[in-house]
């Protein structure tokens, strides 16, 4: 069951280009080490014009959303890295439009809000201006096609199918 209460809705228009997505995690503290636990219930995507989600397991033949999984990581991997507490994070969905205004650095990147706003950490307003004017230039050169690397503000130099 998911919490719509937890939804966390960012989107904007930069420069004439939209950027959009939505992010429902799942947070608790953790005694031990940062976890995340993936439980993503989405239908995938249906059509042009609606929205996509990811869904528990891509299949054969369908859209993959392998690139939108490892950017929620990636979004996660930076956020622990900056506080001490450990966290259990179940990532129950991920929602955007495919091609138009989501992509994997959007998605990452509204997981560090939505982590942010949920456990009230504030990161350093100097650094959330960087990742966001990074996150502004994922449409540009190919980077829409590739994860980002939100420590390094860079991109990994591989590309998803």
């Amino acid at each position: 069951m998911i919490n719509e209460t937890l939804d966390y809705r960012w989107q904007k228009v930069k420069n004439g280009k939209p950027f959009f997505a939505i992010i429902n995690l799942k947070i608790s503290p953790n005694n031990n080490q940062n976890k995340i636990i993936e439980e993503y219930t989405g239908d995938g995507w249906i059509r042009m014009g609606d929205l996509a989600s990811i869904p528990a397991k891509d299949e054969p033949g369908k859209v993959s959303f392998s690139n939108w999984r490892k950017a929620v990581i990636k979004g996660l991997e930076f956020v622990f890295c900056k506080t001490e507490t450990k966290w259990t994070v179940k990532i129950k969905k991920v929602e955007g439009l495919i091609a138009t205004d989501t992509n994997p650095t959007i998605v990452g990147y509204a997981t560090i809000l939505a982590f942010c706003k949920q456990t009230n950490i504030e990161l350093d307003s100097d650094l959330i201006q960087k990742i966001e004017d990074f996150t502004f230039r994922s449409w540009e050169d190919k980077k829409h096609e590739k994860i980002p690397n939100f420590i390094d503000l860079n991109y990994e130099n591989h590309y998803f199918k």
